[in-house]
């Protein structure tokens, strides 16, 4: 667990202690949310940390608080009231204290982990821009179909242009590679078939098997589906950002992500990513 993370856990556990919730938790841990008034209810909304408990016992994000706020019902409430009338009407009438803790600990940790995407995004950026390679990676969409507006990584030439991508760059953060990879990698071969599908002459014959895929012949239907992918644009490439003990193990899935995208990279093969980047969007104009 990151020490945030941690930090947070004991914070939340002390909420046992807090005014507000001492009194409607009972001896077996059960918070009573019905017996909270709508000004207990605010008070608790002033604690970050009780915020952030009541956020996943309600199943409520800022964005939807912020929504019903503006809802006829809490237009009734006097302004300082309004989001602890929000957060009240959606709280269950009771629920196990450890319980709503691991939910909260659980949103805590995917907003951590966006926020690290980010970070990994922008020092990408900033490494584009300092080669001087002309990929875009901030606020550009292209049209799909899965996705009406989706949203690359890095692509280039710039969306702004009109014209169809010819490099198409997706960068993923997997935090744990045995749970979270397999997910990744579908998220990028989607991604792959459809832009090359739409921006491409791409053409899939199938293998018409008779029987399921045996291991044998794994190897050599990755083979295939490579050749039909290759040649296509645009080229679709993917950076993996995970842990140092996990590249191993990470790597070994590279052949079966390739038998859909051009090439996958990870976060030790930085220079020779750019080098291939280069061949496609070549350096000398700065990156937008």
């Amino acid at each position: 667990m990151q020490p945030e993370l941690r930090s947070l856990e004991q914070a939340m556990l002390g909420l046992r202690d807090h005014p507000e919730l001492q009194a409607v938790i009972d001896q077996h841990g059960r918070v009573e949310f019905s017996a909270l008034r709508l000004k207990q209810v605010a008070a608790l909304l002033r604690n970050d940390v009780a915020a952030m408990f009541l956020f996943a016992a309600a199943d409520l994000n800022r964005t939807a608080l912020r929504s019903g706020t503006h809802a006829p019902d809490a237009q009734l409430v006097a302004p300082p009231l309004r989001r602890a009338f929000v957060v009240q009407a959606k709280l269950p009438l009771a629920a196990d204290f450890a319980t709503v803790v691991e939910l909260a600990l659980q949103r805590r940790a995917g907003t951590l982990g966006r926020n690290a995407n980010a970070a990994t995004e922008s020092l990408f950026r900033d490494r584009l821009a300092f080669e001087g390679l002309p990929v875009t990676m901030k606020g550009a969409y292209t049209s799909g179909i899965l996705v009406d507006r989706r949203k690359p990584d890095g692509v280039y030439p710039d969306p702004a242009t009109g014209k169809a991508p010819e490099l198409y760059l997706e960068v993923k953060k997997v935090n744990r590679v045995r749970d979270d990879i397999q997910k990744r990698l579908y998220e990028i071969a989607e991604v792959s078939l459809e832009v090359k599908f739409l921006y491409g002459s791409l053409e899939l014959r199938g293998l018409n098997l008779p029987d399921l895929l045996s291991d044998e012949g794994r190897e050599q239907a990755r083979g295939v589906l490579r050749a039909q992918i290759q040649g296509v644009r645009p080229v679709v490439i993917a950076l993996l950002i995970c842990r140092q003990e996990e590249l191993e193990l990470a790597k070994r899935f590279r052949p079966r992500a390739e038998a859909f995208i051009n090439r996958l990279f990870f976060a030790d093969e930085i220079d020779e990513c750019l080098a291939f980047m280069a061949e496609i969007a070549p350096a000398g104009t700065p990156a937008p």
